[in-house]
């Protein structure tokens, strides 16, 4: 086996392990956004509570290694209602879809 040929192995077992380091730490900081946003929606007494859920959500959705999350749908573009941007992620800035 040539010197080419274990760096090239090497590298694959890198990956690999970095793969599963970097599952472990979106798990965990998926769980942190969770319950920073419990902790938030209680101290805001529920007001803002579909926006909170919107962005933790979409974060969660980023975070998550196999990118859901069981809160319904996080793609780009769904803003899970009016967010008072005028910006949906579709089409033109200025519309709503």
């Amino acid at each position: 086996m040539g010197l080419f040929d274990r760096a090239k192995d090497a590298a694959e077992t890198a990956k690999d392990l970095a793969g599963e380091a970097l599952e472990k730490a979106g798990d965990l900081a998926a769980k942190s956004v969770d319950v920073a946003a419990t902790g938030v929606d209680k101290l805001t007494g529920g007001k803002f509570h579909d926006q909170i859920e919107n962005v933790s959500g979409r974060i969660e959705g980023v975070l998550s290694p196999d990118g859901d999350t069981g809160t319904g749908d996080t793609s780009p573009g769904d803003t899970g209602g009016d967010t008072g941007t005028g910006d949906t992620g579709k089409g033109d800035p200025g519309t709503q879809g």
